[in-house]
């Protein structure tokens, strides 16, 4: 007799797997109720259970096969006894005939409706299976079925079209496969683009953009709306630019993405910024700095109070070295509270805010107001103002050690800058303990780099890093070059490391000469872990030069 499965059962499974916990689970039921959704869908679109492992877990209770979309007919069998709506509705997808016995793909063995009308049609006789929603609505569309038309009479997208349309089955493919090939490209952004010629996709893969390839233009609307909607945006505003939060299980871990819309002349722009909480807080020894850095870093960060400064463009590591700052001096008899627009690492044993400007929420404005819930470290993640300046100095002048970071080209620039916003000189330098600066380098990929055949211009480029560093031996010098293979997607390059220059209060009182980013830089390509083309193009040729040939 075919009977359906108790929906607790499968929740049960996927709380003994470790898919869902209590309080996803308590949402998704509500969630279920409130709108009317099959809670398999629910589950879905909060991010908590694919529908891939849906499919497995209720295969597995049901004792039902598992089919695919490879698998299924085309054409779709006729079946006169259900209707198209209920079959639709229903997610039951007719397989044709085994044996003597109708067969029939369902997405949900806990719908007790679908048991009941298939036991009115046929009796005990349907083979069942289980398969996705998507595959059952991809088997459909291949079968000839049309997209909904998401225009309205005035031109407008429609909402609720435009919703129907985020969720069928080639745009939720199409959305799945490009989070697993970021994650799995160790992507840190995507840039979904609206151009001219249609929407354009890139991956942010060590510090460089990449194509991907696009959706087809029949899903395009699709992509964007099912986007806003796990990011909790407004599908149908597209004038104002919009933020939000997307949490998604990627190949078998959380992830979290930050989202970002904006209007352009083409249609509406998105990025993802890709958090990957599942990655681990780093330390200050996870990030290979040379030992002489370590050490000043240790050194500043035991002292009781003061100001501790990070510089460096966007995207160049600073939030994650300062996380990594705080993990070493994280303990149970410290209070420490960081501020940041927006929080993307989360680490155990900090309070965390996130400043809101559009409230009133500034750095400036909740530094004030941390200042009296009696921290012992402070992290600003920017000084971008006067005010925001001041208030970390007066932090470290009272008792606190404040860590901060600021957008300048080197460690130098950033005292110029702390004094531009104000700051009194014989202030600054009574507080500073440690002025930082950092760039991400690419890593040669280590499966297909290769020796650099030393001809008469490789010998030249030899010659000339060995004036820059006549500390490292000239015959010692192992250039190597990017190649490119398929572990790489025939970049030649895998991974970044982070090249670091600081000033410790000595340096900083007496404006000692201490190594810059760019010679540590060339001690990389001495090593071969880099080449010279990618210090160049990270810190500009000008930045080679010779001793007293600068500008």
């Amino acid at each position: 007799m075919i009977t359906n499965v108790d929906q607790s059962i499968v929740l049960a499974r996927f709380e003994a797997e470790g898919l869902l916990d209590s309080f996803q689970r308590d949402r998704a039921i509500v969630a279920q109720r409130e709108t009317g959704q099959p809670l398999r869908k629910v589950l879905d679109r909060l991010g908590h259970v694919s529908q891939k492992d849906w499919a497995a877990a209720a295969s597995d209770i049901a004792r039902l096969p598992l089919i695919e979309l490879s698998e299924m007919p085309r054409p779709i069998p006729k079946v006169e006894r259900l209707s198209a709506d209920f079959l639709s509705r229903k997610a039951i997808l007719p397989l044709g005939n085994r044996g003597n016995r109708p067969a029939f793909a369902i997405a949900d063995p806990t719908d007790e409706e679908i048991f009941r009308v298939l036991r009115m049609a046929f009796g005990d006789a349907p083979a069942l299976s289980i398969a996705t929603d998507r595959d059952i609505e991809a088997a459909r569309d291949a079968a000839g079925d049309e997209a909904p038309d998401i225009a309205t009479e005035t031109g407008d997208l429609d909402a609720q079209a435009l919703t129907e349309l985020a969720n069928n089955a080639p745009t939720v493919t199409y959305i799945e496969a490009l989070f697993a090939r970021a994650v799995e490209r160790s992507a840190t952004d995507i840039h979904i683009e609206s151009r001219d010629t249609g929407i354009g996709v890139r991956l942010r893969v060590d510090g460089l953009l990449a194509e991907v390839p696009p959706p087809a233009r029949a899903i395009e609307s699709g992509v964007l709306s099912r986007i806003k909607i796990l990011a909790g945006m407004d599908i149908s505003e597209r004038r104002l630019p919009q933020d939000g939060r997307i949490r998604q299980r990627i190949g078998g871990r959380p992830i979290d993405m930050r989202a970002s819309s904006l209007p352009s002349i083409h249609g509406e722009t998105l990025v993802l910024r890709i958090l990957d909480s599942a990655s681990g807080l780093a330390s200050l020894a996870d990030l290979d700095m040379p030992p002489r850095i370590h050490d000043v870093f240790e050194t500043a960060l035991s002292q009781p109070n003061g100001l501790i400064l990070m510089t460096g463009p966007t995207g160049s590591g600073k939030t994650t070295t300062l996380h990594a700052a705080l993990s070493g001096i994280n303990s149970a008899d410290r209070k420490i509270v960081t501020i940041e627009n927006p929080v993307e690492i989360t680490a155990p044993g900090l309070v965390q805010i996130e400043v809101r400007p559009e409230i009133g929420m500034t750095f400036a404005a909740v530094l004030r107001t941390v200042l009296r819930h009696n921290p012992d470290i402070l992290m600003v993640g920017e000084i971008r103002d006067s005010e925001t300046a001041e208030l970390a100095v007066r932090a470290a002048m009272t008792g606190h050690l404040v860590l901060s970071t600021l957008h300048t080209n080197s460690a130098e620039d950033a005292m110029q800058r702390m004094l531009d916003l104000g700051v009194p000189d014989f202030l600054l330098k009574s507080v500073l303990r440690m002025v930082a600066a950092q760039r991400l380098v690419r890593c040669l990929c280590p499966d297909c780099s290769e020796e650099l055949p030393l001809g008469l211009a490789e010998a030249d480029l030899v010659a000339t890093l060995a004036r820059l560093r006549p500390d490292l031996p000239q015959e010692e010098w192992e250039l190597r070059r990017a190649k490119g293979c398929e572990t790489c997607a025939g970049t030649g390059f895998s991974g970044r490391m982070a090249v670091f220059e600081a000033l410790d209060e000595t340096a900083l009182l007496t404006d000692a000469d201490t190594p810059s980013m760019a010679d540590e830089a060339l001690g990389l390509v001495y090593a071969g872990e880099t080449a010279f083309q990618e210090v160049a193009r990270v810190f500009g040729l000008a930045a080679f030069q010779p001793r007293g040939q600068g500008d």
